[in-house]
């Protein structure tokens, strides 16, 4: 289940930034999926950081928003998993990105479901 979900993300990313990502790693943490990556920063966003750093953080919320649907989606296409929320944060100096997938249950009881 991991893979798939590494998988689907960089998907998900690369379809929206054209890029996908360094690193990733997906843990379980009770009735929450974490995905950590590192995400390089668009390159016309990272231009547009230094002139309007308010109006690039507009977009940033926008893409945020974009993307959260998407991996809903395929979340719960992939998996029937019912998702409460998602919560997704970028830091532009690190490059690190954080999303956490909140269920309503443990991430343990649908794959002992899925046996």
């Amino acid at each position: 289940m991991k893979q798939n979900i590494l998988k689907m993300y960089n998907e998900i990313n690369m379809s929206i930034f054209n890029a996908g990502v360094s690193r990733t790693k997906v843990d379980f943490v009770g009735n929450k999926i974490l995905i950590l990556s590192i995400n390089h920063r668009v390159p016309v966003l990272k231009l547009l950081d230094e002139r309007d750093r308010r109006a690039t953080r507009r977009l940033d919320m926008l893409l945020f928003e974009h993307f959260k649907t998407e991996i809903k989606a395929a979340l719960e296409d992939a998996y029937q998993l019912n998702i409460v929320t998602i919560l997704k944060d970028y830091d532009l100096e690190t490059e690190y990105s954080g999303t956490i997938v909140i269920l309503d249950r443990d991430v343990e009881s649908y794959l002992n479901d899925a046996l």
